[in-house]
């Protein structure tokens, strides 16, 4: 700082010199030394009367002119230097008053009085909007608020385990989650926001933007994500059960073993979603796209997959029994020894499916399209698939003909 401070007056002390030196200068032109000027600059000599106070006169325009320049380069530069000084000054001044919110609205989330806390959350939103530098901090100050009062507004049993919720969330942990829910998710730190283990039942987190959060662990039973937006989500062993996930956005997610038993998923994008082990049992995908998604071990009883888009998908080994996926698309779809007894894959599109292994035993592939569909060691007893396309089918008997009453690969 001291060294600082040195350099600057040095600097003055220079440029007052400098000063100095021109202003001498130009007196001395502008002077006598004007036919110096003439003489040995100009080379101009001999010269009487008018034309040689034209020259003269010429000499002092181009000192004057000269001065005038370096006068305005220093303006300009003064200029300059101000405008930075008090740029400075008033992001200082801005910074200092952004401080002073920020301290006044942490106080206020400390606060026993609910409207008091409201204050304190909205204020965080609002510094959170002015300022880009404060933004991840406000966001990391609500995440820790939500995850510290979620404890206040549970009930465990006897064994210490949390009873599931049987009412909403209270009114300032709501609020808090509607602040993260709208925040401007590019300007979140590396990580994004951590909300493990989060106690969220029953929460309205209707449009809620959630992308990149850390959700791993959270309990979201019969939560309200509908049109949310969980784009790379990190949902892993999180219990979804009974969550209501219409229009949802879960691209690139990962709810690897997580609880999805009687959840609403209609409509819901899952495109290259990870749902390795994941329990899906009894839910409706109705019309979701799980294009790449990853399903293997997956626990599928019962789903609803009708109308689903599932190309690429990775079924390998899920467990599909009483499964509905009419009219889905399970285009080049791995289907490796799942489990498909009692699964309705009327007007499925299966080409390209790979079905090595798996058990089709009673499954309804009626109108069917299974071109290049492996078949390879599938059982299928009891069933045949009427009206199917079966086409460059392989692993089909070489005997058969279509026309046998049973479709018996066993």
């Amino acid at each position: 700082m001291g060294g600082v401070k040195v350099w600057q007056m040095l600097s003055r002390i220079t440029l007052a010199i400098a000063a100095v030196a021109v202003a001498l200068a130009l007196v001395w032109v502008l002077g006598p030394g004007a036919a110096w000027v003439l003489e040995h600059f100009d080379g101009v000599r001999g010269l009487a009367g008018k034309d040689l106070a034209a020259a003269l006169d010429a000499i002092r325009g181009r000192a004057l002119a000269i001065a005038t320049g370096l006068i305005a380069l220093v303006a300009v530069y003064y200029t300059a230097r101000n405008a930075a000084t008090a740029r400075r000054t008033f992001e200082l001044g801005e910074q200092g008053h952004v401080t002073d919110r920020y301290t006044k609205a942490i106080e206020q989330l400390g606060s026993d009085k609910l409207d008091i806390r409201l204050g304190g959350i909205y204020a965080l939103e609002r510094i959170a909007r002015d300022s880009v530098r404060d933004h991840p901090t406000v966001m990391e100050v609500l995440a820790g608020f939500i995850r510290e009062h979620l404890h206040d507004d549970v009930e465990v049993d006897e064994a210490g385990a949390v009873k599931p919720r049987k009412h909403p969330l209270r009114t300032d942990l709501r609020a808090a989650l509607t602040v993260i829910g709208r925040r401007l998710v590019e300007q979140d730190l590396p990580g994004g926001i951590d909300l493990t283990g989060a106690n969220l039942g029953r929460a309205n987190l209707t449009n809620a933007n959630l992308s990149g959060v850390n959700l791993i662990g959270a309990n979201l039973t019969r939560a309200d994500l509908t049109e949310a937006n969980l784009h790379l989500a990190d949902l892993t062993d999180a219990n979804l059960t009974e969550a209501n996930l219409h229009l949802a956005d879960l691209t690139d997610a990962n709810l690897t073993r997580a609880d999805l038993t009687n959840a609403n998923l209609h409509l819901a994008d899952l495109t290259d979603a990870n749902l390795t082990r994941a329990d899906l049992t009894n839910a409706n995908l109705h019309l979701a796209d799980l294009i790449g998604t990853d399903l293997i071990d997956a626990n599928l009883i019962g789903i609803d997959l009708t109308g689903a888009n599932l190309t690429r998908a990775n079924l390998t080994r899920a467990n599909l029994t009483r499964a509905d996926l009419s009219d889905a698309n399970l285009t080049d779809t791995d289907l490796i020894d799942a489990e498909l007894t009692d699964a309705e894959l009327r007007l499925t599109e299966l080409t390209d499916t790979d079905l090595t292994r798996a058990n089709l035993t009673r499954a309804d592939l009626t109108g069917a399209n299974l071109t290049r569909a492996n078949l390879t060691d599938v059982r299928f007893p009891g069933r045949r698939p009427t009206e199917a396309i079966l086409g460059g089918v392989v692993g089909l008997p070489a005997d058969w003909n279509g026309s046998e009453e049973e479709f018996t690969l066993e």
